[in-house]
């Protein structure tokens, strides 16, 4: 099967999430996989940012993946960047269809190319499976732009021949949106079990972070949002060292917070006590998480936040680590109880049910273990990709 995957990000320097995986694990199972990207802004790529860009044999994640990644011309400015896209686009797009023989689309990201994507698969008569990760035009700041995105999310999830958002608040958003139940199909989120796993304390990185082995860590990797709910962890930290005093909180990530919690750390004089590493690479990240007693997900609830799954608390629980996060609707769906190996608090006592669970690690090895039996048996990328091929032939043998 010959397979485009359209997305609006920076394939190779943005981080390494599902379509990385998916493109990879489908050229591995012998098909063949071509990916339409949209290059960041970088004023110092700007005479070859104008040309289209056909890089082959390209992989990210898995050493024996091949995919060939297509690259659209694009100004190399801020904003500029995502209009030449727009510009560009299409054309290549149906050029991509034709020139390779493409029995199935699978885009992710509506504001630029969605409603392109669905034109030209329509034209040609090419299925298209529209992946629903997040509510997108929430994310959108500004009024006028922000329904706009909502119009083009919209007009992509009606027309799209499958939906396939990660949880079942997500599909009752879609069909909001204009699909119907029988287009949608819920699926889930997967992990790179030969990447995430449990391994034992790393001693040598636990001396560079200077964190004692006899040290309670804490740990977080994302992206640092306003309501990534760190703020609010860090302000009230004594409650933590309090009741226990050798206590480490790891966050790993950078973004939009990084230099506000730098100096909210600085000015709180818990340099000592909390690590600020930035984004580090994926690669390197299970060996961090062997070092963490507890894993956290503090989020603020909110319309976005409801509507999610974090990927970062499959991550934890395939590395063995008992996770503590704030009620997301969407991921309680998912993992109600302590049985999935989670547990929740709202934000006004989650500082006191981390420092509470902390001084019990007969439950967070428990909490470990069954989140650890849970992902294994439900979110292992390499069958999810078999699964999902599935999906793609029942659908394309009625095209």
């Amino acid at each position: 099967m010959n397979i485009l995957i359209i997305h609006e990000i920076d394939w190779i320097n943005k981080v390494i999430f599902e379509p990385h995986h998916l493109a990879e694990l489908f050229s591995i199972q012998g098909h063949e996989v071509f990916v339409i990207d949209c290059r960041d802004a970088d004023i110092k790529e700007i005479r070859n940012a104008m040309k289209t860009e056909e890089i082959k044999n390209y992989h990210r994640v898995y050493n024996n993946g091949s995919i060939t990644l297509i690259r659209p011309p694009s100004i190399s400015i801020k904003g500029l960047n995502r209009i030449t896209y727009f510009l560009f686009c299409k054309k290549i797009i149906h050029e991509t269809i034709i020139q390779n023989k493409i029995d199935i689309i699978l885009l992710y990201g509506t504001a630029t190319n969605g409603i392109q994507t669905i034109d030209v698969a329509k034209k040609l008569n090419i299925p298209v499976f529209y992946r629903l990760l997040d509510v997108t035009h929430s994310l959108v700041k500004t009024p006028i732009i922000r329904q706009l995105a909502k119009k083009n999310e919209s007009t992509v999830i009606r027309k799209a021949t499958k939906v396939l958002p990660i949880i079942p608040d997500l599909q009752r958003y879609a069909i909001e949106m204009g699909a119907t139940e029988k287009n949608t199909d819920i699926f889930p989120l997967g992990i790179n079990r030969k990447l995430f796993k449990k391994l034992p304390k790393n001693k040598k990185l636990l001396q560079e972070l200077k964190i004692d082995e006899k040290d309670k860590v804490v740990l977080f990797i994302g992206t640092l949002f306003e309501f990534s709910g760190l703020e609010k962890i860090i302000k009230k930290y004594d409650v933590i060292l309090n009741k226990n005093p050798n206590t480490k909180f790891l966050i790993i990530g950078g973004g939009f917070q990084f230099n506000r919690l730098e100096s909210l750390i600085k000015e709180k004089n818990l340099n000592s006590n909390i690590i600020l590493t930035g984004f580090l690479p994926q690669q390197v990240l299970p060996e961090y998480l062997s070092l963490a007693d507890i894993c956290i997900q503090p989020f603020d609830t909110n319309y976005v936040t409801n509507r999610i799954l974090p990927s970062k608390i499959l991550e934890y629980f395939a590395c063995g680590k008992a996770v503590l996060s704030t009620p997301l609707k969407g991921t309680v769906e998912i993992l109600p109880d302590e049985s999935f190996g989670i547990t929740y608090a709202t934000q006004n006592i989650f500082v006191e049910k981390l420092s509470e669970l902390l001084s019990d690690e007969i439950k967070l090895e428990k909490l470990g273990s069954q989140g650890y039996d849970y992902v294994i048996q439900n979110h292992d990328w390499n069958v999810l990709s078999n699964k999902i091929i599935e999906k793609f032939e029942s659908v394309k043998s009625t095209f």
